[in-house]
């Protein structure tokens, strides 16, 4: 994940290797990827979306969860950037 503030949406990419399976399973796994992320509230930014294998056989509502909590990971990420931005501003200010 980068943070882009120039950006209107997310741009989000998806890399999902053979190992994941044959392209119909692939397709189908990003399709359903796609459909999660969709429904979120994401910060904007440039993210690149992987997958286990073991993720195509999950249900749809697992996989949910797993990206729910992959995102919140992620809000964390940006929560933490800013407040080093904000901090880095004042030592530059005092400077």
């Amino acid at each position: 994940m980068i943070i882009d503030q120039n950006l209107a949406q997310p741009a989000i990419a998806y890399a999902l290797g053979r190992r994941v399976g044959g392209a119909v399973e692939r397709n189908l796994l990003r399709r359903r990827l796609r459909e999660i992320l969709r429904t979120k509230s994401i910060t904007p930014g440039w993210y690149l979306v992987g997958a286990y294998p073991e993720a195509k056989n999950l249900k749809f509502y697992d996989l949910g969860l797993n990206v729910e909590s992959l995102l919140a990971k992620c809000a964390q990420k940006v929560a933490k950037t800013v407040k080093n931005a904000q901090i880095n501003q004042k030592m530059i200010e005092i400077s």
